[in-house]
């Protein structure tokens, strides 16, 4: 997929509207919809509002007019999007509502003149779609929408009667009206602090906006795989977090607390921590039940603080002449205590998070072998085409069965408690060839890059647990789109991902993508067939190809002295 950027001129309109409130100029040119940035120092829930002004209509405006006008006020949300209303009927703008879909879209919209007298169709090239709660749903390349909109005269102007609810936005503009911002749930332990990256407009309120996303629960594809501390029906008392001297007050409902305990409390107020402080200007977060405030007592017990963005060793794992070998740095050295593996040929290592246990392919890529903490290695599943391994911080391995029915296989770690491999569903994945599947490292997402019917996709799954936490399933995929082709894919932290190809005799370019916007390629490699990363303070992106092993550094790959086959860091 090619993703446009935004235009020279989409920017220079931007920086325009600034520059005319700057210099006081009170004639507005049409063709900005992002005219003016209000700062409000006073505002004491966000400390500062940013704000974007459009035109409203002007007399004499023609229907064709009036559609593109309302389009592009979509920029001001203020006052609940007060000028874009002033483009609809009095009846049309007391139940249109502005803030309960935002559409993202490529070049300009076209207008185009309905079947109907007065009536258009406005058709966008969209980029994604975003929903009242932030959840940002990207679409396939070339997506295209149509919205029918009716209009009619009140006091001789044109104005609109009918139309979809939710606004629409260039790229340039979304970019500078919407932010990212990180709501945190956890995994089914408690131990680590799962990312839901949302998106809301830059204004008075998004504090409170994103406490309310948090109460509802995580998006689609973390669904049942997270948890969060908060019991459902829990909520704001009223729609304000107020902020002061950094220190956030929430106040909710009294039924948020009825059922609680000290520990559960403590939990409750962590991942609000780890929400707002996101923001930048919270430090510290008091919950109150009905203005009563909530008193923290001393810490649980039980209670651990949740790791954020877990990190992987540094220590990877390859394979040379049939024997495993870790890589840390220029470091190369046999993997001890493990008994002859040569008669397996291994291929594609990996190794656990946790512990001392590896699995590998064999030659064929037809059996999974797992080495356990004695050393001990043993066939533990068979199927055909497996794709690499990949080992989760709850003792699971998985690996996907390319065979007629393809299946993703789960092996535990004991499999005489937990029985031996289990198959799990996948929907979508039927008759797909899986390439690449790797579990987040705090083992709540599959990351899987499959093909079918000559079409790859790239999706994120949450994955679906027993309470012993046996896998038994995935959540309805968040799928990811790429402007590079794609067989196979790493996490390079708990936002972001690594995608690339494998080609032995083509140039291979590999990018970074976040889920909270950003997007980085890096330079072609001739050759690549392999690709390492994982999550962690100064973890090099490494990559291989039949004859040698590169380090990232920089922009640029830097060629290594070790030639290691398959290297993987663990997960």
């Amino acid at each position: 997929m090619t993703r446009k950027r935004p235009s020279t001129s989409s920017l220079l309109a931007v920086l325009l509207g600034v520059v005319l409130v700057l210099t006081g100029c009170s004639e507005i040119p049409r063709n900005s919809p992002v005219q003016s940035i209000a700062l409000d120092g006073n505002n004491n829930e966000e400390g500062g509002d940013v704000q974007f002004t459009a035109p409203g209509p002007t007399e004499g405006d023609g229907p064709r007019e009036i559609v593109e006008d309302f389009i592009q006020a979509g920029v001001a949300s203020q006052d609940d999007y007060k000028v874009a209303r002033e483009y609809l009927t009095p009846k049309q703008s007391g139940v249109w509502k502005g803030s309960v879909r935002t559409l993202v879209y490529d070049d300009r919209p076209s207008v185009i003149p309905g079947s109907d007298p007065n009536t258009y169709t406005i058709q966008l090239e969209l980029v994604s779609e975003i929903d009242e709660a932030g959840i940002m749903t990207e679409m396939p390349p070339h997506t295209t929408r149509a919205l029918d909109v009716s209009l009619e005269k009140v006091d001789g102007q044109w104005r609109i009667s009918q139309l979809p609810d939710g606004i629409m936005l260039d790229t340039a503009n979304f970019a500078h009206v919407f932010s990212p911002q990180t709501l945190y749930f956890y995994d089914v332990t408690f131990e680590y602090a799962v990312p839901d990256v949302r998106w809301f407009p830059n204004r008075t309120g998004v504090a409170a906006a994103m406490v309310e996303a948090l109460l509802a629960g995580p998006s689609e594809y973390l669904g049942n795989a997270v948890v969060s501390a908060f019991p459902g029906g829990s909520s704001l008392v009223r729609t304000s977090v107020p902020i002061e001297s950094q220190r956030a007050t929430v106040d909710l409902g009294s039924a948020t607390f009825l059922e609680s305990t000290e520990l559960s409390r403590q939990l409750m107020q962590q991942q609000l921590e780890l929400t707002l402080g996101g923001l930048g200007r919270v430090r510290s977060v008091v919950m109150s039940d009905e203005q009563s405030e909530i008193k923290i007592g001393s810490k649980d017990p039980q209670f651990e603080v949740a790791e954020v963005n877990p990190a992987v060793p540094d220590t990877q794992i390859g394979v040379v002449d049939d024997a495993l070998y870790y890589l840390k740095g220029r470091s190369l050295r046999l993997v001890g205590g493990i008994g002859d593996i040569a008669g397996y040929q291994p291929r594609l290592p990996a190794m656990s998070p946790l512990g001392n246990r590896y699995a590998f392919l064999n030659g064929s890529l037809t059996s999974l072998i797992v080495v356990d903490e004695e050393g001990r290695s043993s066939v533990v599943a068979r199927g055909e085409d497996l794709v690499r391994p990949s080992m989760d911080a709850h003792g699971w391995t998985w690996t996907v069965d390319n065979s007629s029915t393809t299946s993703v296989l789960a092996v535990p770690a004991d499999t005489t408690v937990n029985g031996k491999v289990r198959p799990i569903t996948a929907d979508g994945l039927t008759e797909a060839n899986v390439s690449s599947l790797r579990i987040s490292r705090d083992g709540t997402r599959a990351l899987i890059v499959s093909s079918k019917d000559g079409e790859t996709s790239v999706a994120i799954a949450g994955i679906l647990r027993d309470a012993d936490g046996a896998p038994r399933g995935f959540a309805p995929p968040k799928y990811i789109y790429p402007d590079v082709p794609a067989t196979q894919a790493v996490w390079n932290s708990d936002v972001s991902v690594i995608v690339s190809s494998a080609s032995t005799t083509e140039r291979v370019t590999a990018e970074e993508i976040s889920l909270t916007g950003t997007r980085v390629k890096y330079l072609p490699l001739l050759g690549m067939v392999g690709l390492s990363a994982g999550p962690g303070d100064r973890r090099p992106v490494y990559a291989e190809t039949n004859d040698e092993i590169y380090s990232r550094v920089g922009s640029s790959w830097h060629e290594m002295e070790d030639m290691v086959r398959d290297l993987s860091y663990p997960g």
